[in-house]
C-alpha cells in the first residue's frame, strides 16, 4: 500500500512538472503553440544542409577542431536572419518568434559568447550527464512544441554513450516524427542507428580563427550519408 502511495505521488509530481514547463513556454513563446503547417526541412542558411523535420539527424567532427559548435552559431544566425528579413527561403520551419531547444549535455554552452538578440528564442537545458539529458529529450518531444530540438552530447565520455540501449534512439525518432521536430544531435562518433541524416565535418580551424569573428567561419562537411529507416 506504502508502495502504491509513493508511485502515485511521483507520478503525481512528474505531471505537475511537466504542466508547469508547457505553461511557461506558453507564457514566454505564445506564436509556437499555435498551430503550425509541416516543413520538410528546418535549415534556410546555405552554410547548412536542410535537417529533415520529424526525423533525428547526427553531427559528428571528424577531429576537436572541426567546428562543431559552428553549426549552432549557424542556426541563431539564421533564426536572427528570419527576424531582420534577410533570408529568402520560404521552406524553413525555423520561425522568428520559435523557440530553439539546446539541451546542453555536459554544462558546456556559453551564453556569453553570443549577443542577446541571438539567444532571445533559445531554450538553455543544462545537463551534467547522459542520463539527464535524455529524460529532458523525452520530454520536450512529448510536449510536441518545438520546431528544432538540439541535443549535445559531443563532451559525454563514449563509454556512457554506448550504454544508451538502440532502444531509445527508436524511440527518439517516433516521438519526432509524432510532433514533426528536427532533432539535431551532436555526437563524438557516430552510434545512432536510425539517423535520418548523418554528417561528419572535417573542417579544421587554427588557434589564429580566435580571433576572427564566428560568422566568418563556415563549417565543412567530409561527407554526408543520408539513410532513411521506415522500420
Amino acid at each position: 500500500m506504502h508502495e502504491e502511495t509513493l508511485k502515485t505521488s511521483t507520478t503525481s509530481r512528474r505531471a505537475s512538472s511537466l504542466t508547469s514547463i508547457r505553461q511557461k513556454m506558453r507564457e514566454q513563446f505564445p506564436i509556437a503553440h499555435e498551430t503550425r503547417n509541416p516543413s520538410g526541412s528546418s535549415s534556410s542558411s546555405a552554410n547548412l544542409p536542410p535537417f529533415p523535420s520529424g526525423a533525428l539527424s547526427e553531427l559528428t567532427p571528424a577531429h576537436p577542431s572541426s567546428g562543431l559548435s559552428l553549426i549552432l552559431a549557424e542556426i541563431l544566425r539564421v533564426d536572427l536572419d528570419h527576424t531582420h528579413g534577410e533570408s529568402n527561403s520560404s521552406d524553413s520551419s525555423i520561425l522568428s518568434d520559435e523557440p530553439i531547444a539546446l539541451i546542453d549535455g555536459r554544462n558546456s554552452f556559453d551564453p556569453g559568447s553570443y549577443d542577446a538578440e541571438s539567444c532571445s528564442r533559445l531554450l538553455w537545458i543544462r545537463c551534467h550527464d547522459s542520463k539527464e539529458s535524455l529524460r529532458c529529450c523525452d520530454l520536450l518531444l512529448h510536449d510536441e512544441n518545438l520546431s528544432l530540438l538540439v541535443l549535445d552530447l559531443l563532451l559525454t565520455p563514449p563509454r556512457e554513450l554506448h550504454l544508451i540501449p538502440s532502444s531509445s534512439w527508436y524511440r527518439f525518432r517516433n516521438l519526432a516524427k509524432r510532433s514533426n521536430t528536427a532533432v539535431l544531435i551532436f555526437t563524438p562518433q557516430h552510434l545512432i542507428p536510425c539517423a535520418a541524416l548523418q554528417l561528419s565535418l572535417d573542417s579544421s580551424f587554427p588557434l589564429s580563427a580566435l580571433k576572427q569573428d564566428r560568422h566568418e567561419l563556415k563549417p565543412t562537411y567530409s561527407h554526408r550519408k543520408i539513410a532513411l529507416h521506415n522500420s
